[in-house]
């Protein structure tokens, strides 16, 4: 494999981890952003929880720290939309 091989390689993989991180940004933005949306409609927790958990695959513990994080941006009048 020549040097600019290896780069190229490099370079690659580089922009899929960007990619990924990008993805998993993007799901968190759009999970508490689902989240607040359900609060404000009048969910139950229980269920918004329960969507979260079944729409993003989430743990229990995630989908607190979440709701957490929703509840927090509704206090604050924020929307976490950031791109």
């Amino acid at each position: 494999m020549s040097l600019n091989d290896s780069f190229q390689r490099a370079e690659k993989i580089n922009r899929e981890q960007e990619e990924k991180l990008k993805a998993e940004l993007h799901k968190e933005q759009n999970l508490i952003n689902q989240m607040i949306q359900e609060i404000i409609w009048g969910s139950s927790v229980s269920s918004i929880k329960f969507d979260a958990r079944k729409d993003f695959g989430i743990s229990s513990v995630d989908a607190d720290l979440f709701y957490k994080q929703a509840l927090k941006h509704i206090e604050q009048g924020t929307k976490w939309y950031k791109i």
